[in-house]
């Protein structure tokens, strides 16, 4: 096949070929006078003399704008011709430079290319010239004015709007504009800009008109873009602030401008950057509408691309100036609300819909059928600010640290976006892989969770009239990616890293968690049900997402030792998880006691260097709180390799030296526990000992402590386990003495009685230390609250062993003693408790405080949704998700149809469940079925017992989790009967007087009883079910232990309160089960705090029963003993 020849077209084919545009220069001559000059520039038809002339002009202006001096003689032959040639008047008609402008009309209308561009690069050189002189700035103002004449405007518009490939007459327009809008600060700027019609023609195709070449564009030879950019930019800064408002509304005049800012030289785009942000944005006196309408989601994303601008040809420096000013120009946008941008929205509060109001929107969200509501937030969150909704949908900030910043600054300045912007990013998992996407997408979750809550939750109105929905706080506080199967496998031993992020991630949740759940509980409306059902939810939703307490103690276990950040960190995650969300650590089993061990014996290690003592303290910390709160701790049994018992060991820590113990944590707890052993009064608590013990450390005679610290421990264990044998011996002394039975510390008969066993043994060697120790301590304790004459009926069985074995026994009350136990005084806590609470906020409660700390609502909203919702669910989402829960409880609608539809799909549900592959599904389908046989005779009648519903939904929590110290009992309960009887409360008395399933699970087994009970008490018929089975009396009676804990206290309080709530609650109390004599006899043996709640839950019995009846009851006692409380 033979070559195509190279020229074989001609004629008419010839000329149809797009012919290349070639812009040949003419040379031009050097001008030496101004009278030369004006004759070259002279008007002539010939247009080849005229651009001769034109040439010379310019090579004038160049060797001008070369020269360095201002005095030099060319500026002067310019000055010269300039004067020549100004008209006569100089009004707005008046035309400079008369015959250039005439060249270029002429060659306007004759499409004389060369000619139309050297004008326009004269003009440009001229007007550049003579704004750097004062005295020929006239001249330039003149030549502007010439510029806005209609002939001069058709031709500058023939100029900008030639072919796009004529760049050589467009660049020199616009260099020309540009200068005319600078000239002396902008003085024809806003003419100019009135006359856009001419020159703004074509502007948006000529803004996109950029470099066409090879490699970067010369700075001297600038594109028609740039150019045009140029021009722009000098309008923006030059005009006044309604000229400004006005160029924004131009149609996609941004949107031209920013549409190849990629491609544009750094210098240009930092201009462009800078003009925006100083002249655009920043000016209040542009719309924010106008803003929007301009910096839109493709805007910002062209702005964004800039982060990856240039190429290698670029120096780096340069592309890393364009890359920073364009993070900064973003984080201005997109957080400042004057930028136009941001809208300022309500916070966590979603957008509402068009044809919904703000407070019909905040009141559906409330609603307790709000199960719908919750349902509408899951997919799809509506935000105020949508066009950062978009945007922030292309960051990618698990690979860019500038994405992810701007992300953060984002959710920062509009919270309302977090919960939107994981909606819709949910196929990037968090699923570990430990690579460096995987840990900055970690890294930007966490700087997320970091982010504090709006306070009051973003509502201006302070608090709203209802919380913001569940979903989009749970959103806030732990970001849909992180969820509980995730958690786990990062907490895997096999990588310490991502296990170390996991655990900085839990660590901030459960923080985040805790200071939300105090919101929602210090609202103004902290009584409605509202507000302490989406707390509920909010907890349930979260104890969902995060792994069990079992997870969090083998990865605790399983960090090296030498890891001590993450030691302590995951030290303080079990801290939280008993704290913020107490049931699911009390779920397992866990015994803290040889973790303290251990870490006591790395701080009592000589080798242990600074900082691992100052993580181990912080370590210690937390362990001691947990033990605090665990009850599975053995304080009292001595861990396998320890050699003292835990309570001891914490003793010989409050002893060290060390400055940097918890010293008070450690103190409260260890009283707290020796109160509730009964080893010590609650008059003199552990300050005796620890007054004693600190002395006796830094006490000469007592020179070796080897032997007191066993001899302690011993009789801390006797104490412990065998404190009525000590009781008995207590009894004895008293009877001895003579003196009234009084409460004092069981430890001081213990050391007594264990002394002799000390005494007769043959090993002298510090049997003199332990002797003064004893002295110190009985000294301390007869200077103490408790009863001195015990205290020295016990000191002279001392006193008289001690002499027995030859040993020194001083009396108590010597000088020396006393000096050195003041020395070592311990704080007491229980008075500085006092001084720091004023007595008028705990004084006296009202009505409204007691309601706020005893009243749970009964929801009386119904959530008919259930009816329908739970057929499209799985079985373990009936499960998980409480659908089976919301159906049960429909029993307890007031209504027959609602109550007849919820039995018959109780049943489906059951069948459903025996069906399916769900793990616990034959004890949840044998449940079902009973709770269906069982409610049967009552539905139509009216609601069926609470018990029954009650008694169900707790039931089902403890089925789902197989751990449940309940499991077993429930199970065995639920194979006894096929039916429940009416009269009774299911599984009750086997919890209240059977044995715990689990040695350590007595309280935890009350504390579910009496959560049931309360549930199970609503009506009247309820409150007979209770009369009759006398369950207020065995409440009573577990409420009066005086070691059990507050919050099982309040827990009876609130039974209490809620019988008060139902017609006849009160005068039954008073008149069948002497409610009001339980409470004196509570207070009488109580804090400051209780006893104003109980005060004033006496006056609330007293103002809702029957006065009259409970007055001749008690023949006017009650009364009178209501009227004498404080």
């Amino acid at each position: 096949m033979s070559k195509r020849g190279g020229n074989i077209d001609d004629g008419a084919a010839a000329f149809r070929k797009r012919q290349k545009i070639t812009h040949e220069v003419p040379a031009g001559e050097d001008v030496y006078s101004s009278d030369q000059l004006r004759t070259l520039l002279s008007f002539d038809q010939d247009l080849g003399r005229a651009r001769h002339g034109l040439q010379s002009f310019k090579r004038l202006l160049d060797d001008i704008h070369a020269s360095e001096s201002d005095d030099n003689d060319k500026l002067q032959i310019l000055y010269e011709y300039l004067e020549a040639s100004k008209p006569r008047q100089t009004g707005e008609d008046a035309v400079f430079l008369n015959d250039i402008m005439e060249m270029w009309s002429f060659a306007a209308q004759v499409n004389n290319d060369g000619v139309m561009s050297s004008v326009a690069v004269v003009l440009a050189l001229v007007l550049s010239t003579l704004s750097g002189s004062l005295k020929m700035v006239s001249h330039g103002l003149g030549i502007c004015q010439t510029l806005i004449q209609e002939r001069q405007l058709k031709s500058l518009s023939k100029n900008l709007s030639v072919e796009k490939g004529k760049g050589f007459i467009i660049s020199p327009t616009l260099r020309l504009l540009r200068e005319a809008v600078t000239l002396d600060g902008g003085a024809f700027a806003k003419r100019i800009f009135r006359a856009r019609q001419s020159t703004f023609t074509a502007l948006g195709r000529n803004l996109e008109i950029g470099h066409s070449g090879d490699g970067i564009e010369d700075a001297k030879k600038t594109s028609v873009r740039t150019n045009a950019v140029k021009f722009l930019l000098a309008c923006l800064k030059y005009l006044h602030s309604d000229g400004r408002k006005e160029l924004m509304t131009q149609r996609e005049l941004i949107s031209h401008l920013t549409y190849t800012i990629r491609n544009d030289p750094p210098y240009l785009v930092l201009d462009i950057l800078n003009t925006l942000q100083n002249y655009v944005l920043s000016d209040d006196n542009i719309s924010r509408e106008a803003k929007l309408r301009n910096f839109n989601t493709k805007t910002l994303w062209r702005i964004l691309a800039l982060y990856s601008y240039g190429t290698n040809a670029i120096p780096e420096e340069e592309r890393a100036a364009v890359a920073d000013k364009a993070h900064a120009f973003l984080v201005y946008v997109c957080t400042t609300p004057g930028a136009g941008v941001l809208y300022p929205s309500t916070g966590l509060y979603p957008r509402p819909s068009d044809d919904e109001s703000s407070n019909t929107r905040k009141s559906k969200l409330g609603n307790l059928e709000g199960a719908i509501a919750e349902d509408r937030y899951s997919k799809d969150v509506p935000v105020y600010n949508y066009v950062l909704s978009e945007f922030t949908q292309k960051l990618r900030p698990w690979s860019s640290l500038k994405h992810s910043e701007l992300l953060i600054t984002i959710f920062n300045a509009a919270p309302e976006l977090i919960a939107d912007f994981f909606l819709s990013n949910r196929d990037f998992s968090f699923a570990p892989k430990l690579s460096m996407t995987w840990i900055g997408y970690a890294a930007c979750l966490f700087n997320t969770m970091q982010i504090p809550i709006p306070e009051y939750f973003g509502d201006r109105s302070k608090y709203s009239a209802a919380p913001p929905p569940v979903s989009i706080l749970l959103a806030n506080i732990i970001p849909l990616p992180i969820d509980r199967k995730a958690l786990i496998r990062c907490l895997e031993p096999g990588s310490n890293l991502t296990s170390f992020f996991a655990t900085r991630i839990l660590v901030l949740a459960l923080e985040k968690l805790e200071k939300v759940l105090s919101m929602l509980q210090g609202a103004t409306r902290t009584s409605d049900a509202l507000w302490i059902e989406s707390s509920k939810k909010l907890i349930d939703g979260f104890c969902q997402r995060i792994p069990d307490m079992k997870e969090i103690v083998r990865m605790y276990r399983s960090v090296p030792a030498e890891n001590l950040l993450h030691k302590t960190l995951g030290s303080r995650l079990l801290r939280l998880y008993y704290e913020v969300v107490p049931r699911v650590a009390l779920a397992a089993n866990f015994d803290v006691s040889p973790l303290l061990v251990d870490v006591l014996g790395k701080l009592d290690h000589e080798e242990t260097t600074a900082d691992a003592k100052a993580f181990g303290v912080m370590e210690l910390e937390n362990l001691v709180s947990i033990a605090s709160h665990s009850p599975g701790m053995r304080w009292f049994n001595k861990p396998s390799g320890a050699n003292t018992l835990p309570f001891t060991a914490l003793l010989q820590v409050l002893c060290s030296d060390s400055q940097n113990t918890p010293s008070d944590q450690i103190r409260r707890v260890l009283n707290t526990i020796a109160l509730e052993s009964q080893i010590v009064s609650k008059k003199a608590g552990l300050r005796p000992l620890l007054q004693a013990l600190r002395c006796a450390v830094n006490n000469d005679q007592v020179t070796d402590m080897s032997p007191i610290w066993p001899f302690l421990d011993n009789c801390i264990n006797r104490c412990a386990s065998t404190p009525i044998r000590y009781l008995e011996l207590l009894e004895t002394y008293e009877h001895d003495e003579q003196v009234a039975s009084e409460e004092i510390s069981l430890l001081n008969v213990t050391l007594a009685e264990q002394l002799r066993f000390i005494t007769a043994s043959s090993e002298s060697k510090g049997k003199a230390s332990l002797a003064n120790f004893l002295i110190l301590f009985f000294n301390a304790a007869a200077k103490s609250k408790e009863n001195s004459t015990l205290v020295h009926a016990i000191y002279k069985q001392v006193q008289g062993q001690l002499s027995e074995a030859d040993l020194e026994s001083r009396p108590l009350g010597g000088k020396a003693d006393l000096e050195a136990l003041k020395a070592h005084k311990v704080m007491d806590d229980s008075d500085s408790t006092t001084k720091t609470k004023p007595i008028t906020n705990t004084s006296s409660i009202d009505a409204s405080q007691l309601e706020e700390i005893l009243n749970i609502p009964i929801p009386e909203e119904e959530d008919t949704s259930a009816l329908t919702k739970w057929s499209t669910k799985n079985a373990e989402d009936l499960i998980e998700d409480a659908h089976a829960t919301k159906l049960v409880l429909l029993l307890s609608s007031p209504h027959t149809s609602i109550r007849k539809e919820a039995l018959t799909n109780i049943l489906k549900l059951a069948a459903r469940l025996k069906e399916s592959s769900y793990e616990e599904k034959e004890q949840v389908w044998l449940l079902l079925s009973e709770l269906a046989e069982s409610s049967r005779p009552h539905v139509d009648a009216g609601p069926v017992p609470s018990a029954f519903t009650a008694f169900a939904t707790h039931a089902i929590e403890v089925l789902r989790n197989p751990l449940h110290p309940l499991y077993p009992k429930v199970n065995t309960f639920l194979t006894r009967s096929p039916m429940w009887p009416a009269d009774k409360l299911p599984l009750a008395h086997d919890i209240l007087h059977g044995e715990p399933s689990e040695d350590d699970r007595y309280y935890t087994e009350i504390t579910w009883l009496l959560t049931y009970l309360l549930d199970a008490l609503r009506r009247a018929s309820d409150l007979s079910v209770f009369h009759k089975r006398k369950w207020f009396e065995k409440i009573l009676v577990l409420g009066a232990n005086p070691y059990l804990r507050t919050n099982l206290r309040t827990r009876i309080l609130r039974v209490v309160y809620r019988a008060t709530c139902i017609e006849g609650g009160s005068t039954t109390l008073t008149t069948r089960f002497g409610i009001i004599s339980w409470l004196v006899a509570q207070r009488a043996a109580c804090e400051r705090e209780e006893k104003a709640v109980l005060s004033a839950l006496m006056r609330r019995i007293w103002d809702t029963c029957d006065q009259a009846r409970v007055e001749a009851w008690s023949k006017g006692g009650v009364h009178k003993l209501i009227e004498a409380l404080p």
